[in-house]
Parts: structure tokens; C-alpha cells; sequence
């Protein structure tokens, strides 16, 4: 209901606008809605949101009022709106004012977002005066949370603020009329932030058109050149040039892990992959995601690029510069992370010159400071769902609805880290950093804390971790003072899941499959079904057969450690003796069955993770993982979806109930000396893992089904369930919450806010 105070003249009001309301031009849009409708008064970016007052005759002011949502700009996420009258105070015009309150911070931070058309057709207009300018924005696109400094969302505030506007942009700053009226990140050539080019030998090649030169020249001679983008560095180099793609591989040590590919065009796109509609939307979408796409079959990419799978990561330029860049070499481009393999994200010139040394081969910089670096986020169409792989630039920070009324903060795990926190007023899940395996991402770990601490104006009145005892975030915690509360790793991920569809208050039931999660009964847990009455209770009752992980972390990257102890369960020592293992020498499976005689040497996994990792040694002779998930991968990939056969999984009768996995490693190795085609006994592996899980569902109560954990990535397993439950029940899949450990931290989250309490 409208309300207003008036005088014989005018009426006055107040509205109060809370959610996604800042860096997407909503200011601009109301100044012009009110300019329009012949209103004074004045709007603002605060704390809590965005607060306008208006002032005018009755009529014009209840139009605004009418007519408000459908002028703001899209992107624009309005949670909550409130109104009250005020008195009129016969102001002459309509202003856009800054804020200067204290206190908590309420409103959402705006995610960066790729450069929008119509600044890059500004950058690609010979006659304009932003003609091939790297970095162009607007008030609807643009770097956002990589430069904001603080919030509310002020040019002042953010690292622009060094980059005084020139006449000409500040006459579009201050002109309502122009698409850069209030832009706080808009800038040109004559006075914003540039880009310049140096070489291995610290020579200075040349700005903008001769740095962009620079670097085509190299790119083309096969060279690798370290580009800094919204968030960080990223490395290219032409992805048709096999000698060129193996050469960053080398350098990067990074021996098999796919790279990202970008391109300068949706029809660019379709030359190398073949997306659906959904995948088109995902790839055009403003958060500019790499998005996993089935790759064409006369793609003109190298073979290294993606070796061995079917799938390739796309993405479309995120800044003008990499429009240039992709237009003008005219081949699909590698684009991957700046870093070494396992270290954090390069991002400032110097220490990038100094870290990249020996990967780049040309750098090209810019000079607009990144107040905290963010990667490239991953999407993957599951199901006809987007689901978040890595959550990064242009999706992260993500805002999660949940009650925020303490102030915590989650460390999510060890892997794939990513935090979440509730300031007391609201909760979000932050952007990945990294596997913590080094000190210098775990450095990355503490100073991003840090970080969203200041941004977020709140001290944790509490910290919740997993409860692996030799995680980083287990000790970090531990020595931060705050009062902790360790949540077990399979919970976290269902409550992640509970929390993506709203359902963190009913029953439900909980199919967590992943690599390795610490368990209850300090066994490592991964393939688990837990009955939750609720976010915070939660009972197993039901999982994967357990095996023994010979060599414990060692079997992760050594696939044919855990093959040999499935098939020493299965078929006996003797006859995996006799049968060997694809790739390993006799001398080192007589070793290892030797020591799994001695069953207290190893320590005991139900990881779904692991069984994918044997199934892929067995059939594709995979004994060594270059990296973790790659057996996984690529199993999904070999698999034949014309290939109607499934392996047995039967659901024992114990309690908890288990899915045994012996007949199915049976029935593999008979396939396997029967010389069964590969593709078909990869995808009836898939069908039985599918065939379990909904014979798990169809056992426990009609209650709605939620998928975590990182197997459910797998797109065909995942899509193999959809088809077997058949809309029979409710089946809750990934969606914007990673899957993966990357959504940790806001399952751990939601269980601490539900009332978990705090240790001191």
C-alpha cells in the first residue's frame, strides 16, 4: 500500500530497497524515472541497500511508485521494499547522493560481470572515442567486487578512485541522459586505467594498440603470454598449436588437467563444441562462466587441450581486451589461471613478472588495482540445470537465504576452499581460492578472511570447519580464538544441498558421493545416504560397501592401488596375482597384496570417488591420476550411452544397508577377458552406480532426495538417476551451492545458524 504525508501541493515518501540494488546502475535508472515524472529528491546507496525519497504531486508520485520495478535495470534483485511517509520539503531538483553511515553492512556486493554489448561495440567503433579501449565499462557491466574497497558502492570506494575523470567522462558521469550517467567504474584512454605489454627481459613493448600488437605477434609465433584480467592473471596461448598448448603444460606443470578455451563468438563457440540452449545461455550469460561443453568432432583445437576427453571448457571474452585479443587472432585461445599448478592466483604486475617467470613469455598488464582476486568461475548444464563447478567472477560473492542472525564464519574444507559467513544481517558463500596444499594459498586463505571481514563490517562471534583433524581450516580454526564447531564433512555437503532448495527445515533424505570426507567413526567416509529430520540431524542408513585404501592419500593419485584391493575382496589374492592389473609390474601388486594382508595398515573408505578410480584403471588402464577427479572423468567420457547393460549393485541387508560392490567388479572382469568393448563397460559401471542409488531411495521413506558431493558432477550418472527415478520422487540436484567442497562452507554455514553450538 502506497502511503504519503501531503501538503496542499506535494507528497513526500521514503522507500527502502534491499538485495541485489548496487553496480548495476539502479541509481541512474531512478534518477531517471523520477527526471521523468517530473519528481524531486534523491536516492543513495547505503549499508542496508538503496534508499530513494521522492517528492511531487500525489499522481506522479504514485506512478513512480507503479512503475518502479519494471524500470530498474536488469540484474536487479529486489528481496525486500519498504515505504513510509515523510514531510515535503519543496526540493528543486533530483539528486544522487553518497553515503557516509557506519555500521554493518546489509546490502549485497555486486559480483563483476563481463562488458556488456554495447561497450564493446563502442570498443570496436573506429569513430568512438573509447575506439579498441581494453577497459571499457559502463553502468551495467564491469569490474565490481575485484575493485570495491568498501561498500556502499562509490567510485571513491572502489580502485578507481586513483583515476580522476576526465572532462569528457565526467560530463557522461553527470548527464542523466547518457548510459554512463553514475557509472562508478566508467573511465577512457585520457584518464582511466591502461594496459601495457613487457617481455621476459623486463623490456616495455608498447601500450594499448602496440601492447595488444605484442601480444597477437607472440600468440602467433606460439608463445605464451600472461594476460591480467578482472580478477588475476590468466594465461594464453593458441589452443590449434599442439607444440604451443604442451609447452604451458610443461611450464605450468600441469600435465593433463583440461584447459579453458576462449573464443571470440557464440559462432565461435559452435566451431568447436556443440551447445545446447541452455549451454548458449549459460555462455552468454553477463557472469561470463567457462562453461564445460561436449566438444565437436572436428574441433580445430589441439588434442592436448582436453587429452582424452570428450568435453571441452568454453568461455567468451570478459573484457574488451580479450574481445580484442579473440577477434583479432582469429583461433580459439587457451585462457587458464595465472599461477603455478597448486599455487594462489598471480594478480599484481611485479609479483606476476616474478612467479610467472619461466611460464610467460610476453606479460600484459593493466594498472586498474584489484582490491582481491577472484578466479574464472566453471558451469556445467546437468540435467537441463546450471550447476556451479567453481564458484568465482561474475558469480561469487553468492548470497544464501538463511536466517544471518549471528555472525560466523565457515571454512569450508581442504580442497576446492571457498569460505561462507553471516554478518549478523546477511549470509554468503565467497569465491574459491584453492586447494590448501601450500603456504602460499593458505596465506591467500587467512588474508582473504581478512578480507570479507572488513568488507562485511563484522567480527565472528564464532568459526565452523570439518572435522578432519589435519585439515589447514581444522587448525586455523582452532588457533583463531573465536569459539568453534566442527561439522562432519557429509552433512555439510547435504546441508548444502537442503539450503539450495529451501529445504533446510524438513525431512529429507541425503545422497552425499565424493572422493574423501572424515566420517563419524573416523573411517573415511564417500559413499553415504543420510536421513536428516532437519539441517541439524542427521542418521546414516545406508552407504557403499567399505574397502581398504592402501597407502591411504597415496591411492588417490595411484588408481590401481585401490583397483587391487576391490579385486583382492572380490576374486582373492591368487587370481588378482594371476589376472595382474593393467600398467602395474608383477613385483609391485605381489608388494601391495602382501601388505593388505595386514589389514590394520591401511585405513578404511566407503568413497564413491575411490570406486570410480578403480573401475577406470580396470578399463582404461589408468594406474596414475595427474590429478584429482581425472579417473572419474575420464570414465564418464569412454562411456557408450547405446551400450542398455548394467553391472550388479545389490543392497545388502545389514544395518546400515550397503551397496556391494563385488558382483559388479565380477562381472567387470569378466568383461574385461571377455574383451568387452571399453565405452560399454564404463557406462554399465554408470548404470549400476545409478541403479544402487535409486534402489537406496526406493527403500527409505517418499521424503525429497538431495544430491551432494563432487561425484555429482558427473553429468551422465546424475542424468542416469533423473531417468531411473522417473519423477517418481523428488529429487533435489546441484545447482548454484558447488556440488563439490566448494560448497562446504554454506552447508557448515546453515548447520551453525539452525543452532549447532560453539566449543570455546
Amino acid at each position: 500500500m502506497s502511503v504519503a504525508l501531503s501538503t496542499p501541493d506535494r507528497v513526500a515518501i521514503r522507500l527502502q530497497l534491499q538485495g541485489r540494488v548496487q553496480g548495476l546502475g539502479v541509481r541512474p535508472a531512478v534518477a531517471r524515472l523520477a527526471q521523468q515524472l517530473d519528481l524531486t529528491g534523491s536516492v543513495r546507496n547505503t549499508l542496508g541497500g538503496l534508499e530513494i525519497e521522492i517528492e511531487g504531486p500525489s499522481e506522479c508520485v504514485a506512478e513512480f511508485q507503479a512503475v518502479l520495478d519494471a524500470a530498474l535495470p536488469v540484474g536487479c534483485n529486489v528481496l525486500s521494499r519498504s515505504e513510509s511517509a515523510i514531510p515535503p520539503t519543496d526540493r528543486s531538483d533530483f539528486e544522487i547522493v553518497s553515503d557516509t553511515s557506519d555500521g554493518p553492512l546489509t546490502t549485497l556486493v555486486p559480483p563483476d560481470t563481463a562488458t556488456c554489448a554495447e561497450c564493446l561495440a563502442e570498443a570496436n567503433d573506429a569513430a568512438d572515442r573509447r575506439s579498441d579501449y581494453a577497459l571499457i565499462s559502463c553502468a551495467a557491466c564491469g569490474p565490481r567486487y575485484s575493485v570495491i574497497r568498501q561498500m556502499p558502492y562509490e567510485r571513491g570506494d572502489t580502485t578507481l578512485a586513483v583515476f580522476p575523470l576526465c572532462a569528457a567522462c565526467d560530463d557522461e558521469y553527470t548527464s542523466p541522459a547518457d548510459r554512463r550517467f553514475h557509472a562508478q567504474t566508467t573511465a577512457c584512454p585520457a584518464c582511466g586505467p591502461n594496459i601495457w605489454a613487457v617481455d621476459a627481459s623486463g623490456q616495455n613493448l608498447g601500450t594499448r594498440g602496440a601492447a595488444v600488437d605484442a601480444a597477437l605477434s607472440a600468440l602467433d609465433e606460439g608463445r605464451i603470454v600472461a594476460l591480467r584480467g578482472v580478477g588475476g592473471y590468466q594465461l594464453l596461448c593458441d589452443a590449434s598449436n599442439e607444440t604451443a598448448v604442451t609447452r604451458l603444460r610443461n611450464r605450468k606443470s600441469r600435465p593433463a588437467k583440461p584447459l579453458a578455451v576462449l573464443v571470440a563468438t557464440v559462432a565461435a563457440a559452435e566451431r568447436i563444441a556443440v551447445p545446447d540452449d541452455a549451454e548458449r545461455r549459460a555462455l552468454t550469460s553477463p557472469a561470463n562462466p567457462i562453461v564445460l561443453l561436449r566438444r565437436r568432432e572436428s574441433e580445430s583445437i589441439a588434442p592436448s587441450v582436453h587429452p582424452g576427453l570428450q568435453t571441452v571448457g568454453v568461455m567468451l571474452p570478459t573484457t574488451a581486451l580479450h574481445d580484442q585479443l579473440a577477434r583479432q587472432f582469429g583461433r580459439p585461445l587457451v585462457c587458464t589461471s595465472g599461477n603455478r599448478d597448486g599455487e594462489p592466483l598471480c594478480f599484481e604486475p611485479i609479483l606476476a613478472e616474478q612467479d610467472l617467470s619461466g611460464i610467460a613469455d610476453l606479460w600484459l598488464h593493466h594498472d586498474r588495482p584489484i582490491a582481491r582476486p577472484i578466479d574464472d568461475s566453471v558451469v556445467r548444464i546437468i540435467a537441463g540445470r546450471p550447476v556451479t563447478i567453481r564458484l568465482a567472477r561474475g558469480l561469487a560473492p553468492l548470497p544464501l537465504e538463511l536466517d544471518a542472525a549471528r555472525p560466523l564464519i565457515a571454512f569450508g574444507g581442504h580442497q576446492k576452499a571457498a569460505i561462507a559467513w553471516s554478518n549478523g544481517h546477511q549470509s554468503v558463500l565467497g569465491p574459491h581460492i584453492g586447494d590448501l596444499e601450500t603456504l602460499e594459498t593458505r596465506e591467500r586463505f587467512v588474508e582473504h578472511c581478512r578480507q570479507i571481514e572488513q568488507l562485511y563490517r563484522f567480527t565472528p562471534a564464532g568459526i565452523v570447519h570439518d572435522r578432519h583433524p589435519d585439515y589447514f581450516t581444522t587448525r586455523h580454526a582452532a588457533e583463531a580464538g573465536p569459539p568453534t564447531a566442527g561439522v562432519l564433512h557429509h552433512h555439510a555437503h547435504i546441508a548444502a544441498g537442503m539450503l539450495e532448495h529451501g529445504l533446510l527445515n524438513e525431512p529429507v533424505l541425503g545422497v552425499a558421493f565424493d572422493g574423501t570426507g572424515f566420517g563419524a567413526d573416523g573411517a573415511i567416509w564417500g559413499g553415504e545416504f543420510l536421513l536428516a529430520h532437519n539441517v541439524t540431524q542427521m542418521q546414516r542408513v545406508a552407504h557403499l560397501r567399505p574397502f581398504r585404501l592402501p597407502g591411504g592419500e597415496a591411492a588417490i593419485r595411484q588408481p590401481w592401488r585401490v583397483a587391487v584391493s576391490l579385486l583382492q575382496q572380490t576374486v582373492g589374492s591368487e587370481t588378482v596375482q594371476g589376472r595382474g592389473v593393467p600398467g602395474i609390474e608383477p613385483d609391485r601388486l605381489t608388494s601391495l597384496l602382501s601388505l593388505l594382508s595386514r589389514p590394520n595398515l591401511h585405513p578404511v573408505t566407503t568413497s564413491a570417488g575411490r570406486l570410480f578410480d578403480a573401475a577406470a584403471c580396470l578399463i582404461l588402464s589408468i594406474a596414475y591420476a595427474h590429478f584429482d577427479g581425472e579417473p572419474a572423468m575420464r570414465l564418464e567420457d569412454a562411456a557408450d550411452p547405446t551400450d542398455q547393460r548394467q553391472y550388479p549393485l545389490p543392497l545388502t541387508s545389514d544395518r546400515p544397508r550397503q551397496l556391494d560392490w563385488r558382483p559388479l567388479f565380477a562381472a567387470l572382469l569378466h568383461d574385461l577377458q571377455a574383451q568387452v568393448p571399453p565405452g560399454a563397460m564404463a557406462m554399465r559401471f554408470h548404470r549400476a552406480l545409478a541403479s544402487g542409488i535409486a534402489a537406496v531411495i526406493r527403500e527409505t521413506p517418499r521424503l525429497p532426495v538431495v544430491l551432494g558431493g563432487g561425484v555429482f558432477q558427473n553429468r551422465l550418472l546424475t542424468e542416469l538417476l533423473v531417468a531411473e527415478l522417473n519423477d517418481t520422487r523428488q529429487l533435489c540436484l546441484p545447482g548454484r551451492i558447488p556440488p563439490n567442497d566448494g560448497g562446504l562452507a554454506a552447508g557448515q554455514l546453515a548447520i551453525a545458524l539452525a543452532g549447532q553450538p560453539l566449543a570455546e
